[in-house]
This record gives structure tokens, C-alpha cells and sequence, in this order.
């Protein structure tokens, strides 16, 4: 294993699989469900990141998706039939090869720092929201509906944010709010 800072700054790390391949669970509530990378400078990070990693960036349209080709043969192996699944939800082509999303941290807001950020898929972003604020996390913005999922964006009692997730593939043609776009330290609207 190693830790790394890209260009801008955005630690990440990296590790080796050797036996053990990485998530087991993944897109199940409470799992890991997407990771996603804010920066200021997208071309650079478009550079770096597919030097590195082989990634591919897709323009979807709402912004930068990272595609691994062999990510797609993966999950179909992984879950037979996950691509006409997807193509019959009318996810956009490709999405199935998808590991990252990459946004653009707007102009104004020079105190955020270029970060990766991480999304746990729930069952029910709105329990889950109320149920973080009893432990004592806080609601840095609370849920709301975006294309393909409801979501909200939770600090721990340490003050670590995360984006809780659920897919809700009715969502598919929403936009994002206003208000939800502007107070969201991680843009995360896409379907997994």
C-alpha cells in the first residue's frame, strides 16, 4: 500500500491486490458505492489520473464520469445481465465501465480543497440522515433528490463527510437543486 497527493493536491491511496481483489460488497446498503474527485483544474486531472490509472473520462453530460473498460466485464461477470439492465434503465452507454465521478469545485468556493470523497449506497438516505444526527454526525446538506438516486451528505462526529446514497432509478431525468448544488462538498449524481 501507498499513499499519494495528485497535482493539485487530492491525497488518495493505492495497494496491491495480491490475494484479496478489494470490495466484496459493494453497491449494498452500508457498502461502498462510489468514489469521486474534486478538483479545481479538470484537464489536469483528466492527465494525471489516466496516466496513471488507465482511466477514461466519459462526458455525461452533468459533468466527468472515470471508465475502466474492463471494469464492465467485471461486473458482468460479477452479476450476468448488469449491462441490458443498465441499457433498460437508460443508464448512458458505457456507464457500466464507470469506478469515479470527477467535478469542477466551483470558483466560488476557495476554501475547499481539491479532495476525493466517498459514497455509501443506503436503503433510505433520509433515515439514514436522522440516524447520524443521533449518534452525533451532522447534516452538512440534507436529502434530497438527484438524477438516479436521493442522497444526503453527513459529517461524522469528527467532522469526516461522506455522501449516503440510494439508487432511485425514477430519478433518472431530475436535475440537482440549487441549493443542494451549491452547499454539497461532493457533486454526486449518477447512477450505481
Amino acid at each position: 500500500m501507498a499513499m499519494f497527493a495528485d497535482r493539485e493536491g487530492a491525497a488518495f491511496s493505492v495497494w496491491e491486490a495480491d490475494g484479496h481483489r478489494g470490495a466484496a460488497v459493494v453497491n449494498e446498503h452500508a457498502s461502498l458505492n462510489f468514489n469521486d474527485l474534486n478538483v479545481r483544474d479538470i484537464d489536469d486531472a483528466r492527465r494525471f489520473y489516466g496516466a496513471v490509472f488507465g482511466w477514461e473520462t466519459l462526458d455525461l453530460g452533468e459533468g466527468f464520469m472515470w471508465a475502466l473498460p474492463s471494469y464492465g466485464d467485471f461486473l458482468e461477470r460479477r452479476t450476468p445481465g448488469i449491462r441490458d439492465n443498465m441499457k433498460a434503465m437508460g443508464a448512458p452507454e458505457r456507464f457500466e465501465e464507470v469506478v469515479a465521478s470527477l467535478s469542477h469545485i466551483p470558483d466560488d468556493q476557495p476554501d475547499s480543497p481539491p479532495h476525493w470523497g466517498v459514497t455509501f449506497a443506503v436503503d433510505d438516505a433520509d433515515a439514514v440522515a436522522v440516524r447520524a444526527e443521533q449518534l452525533g454526525g451532522r447534516v452538512v446538506v440534507a436529502p434530497f433528490d438527484a438524477p438516479w438516486v436521493r442522497m444526503t451528505v453527513i459529517a461524522d462526529p469528527q467532522g469526516a463527510t461522506f455522501t449516503a446514497s440510494k439508487f432511485v432509478p425514477d430519478n433518472k431525468s431530475l436535475g440537482q437543486t440549487d441549493e443542494a448544488a451549491a452547499t454539497c462538498p461532493t457533486r454526486t449524481s449518477r447512477p450505481r
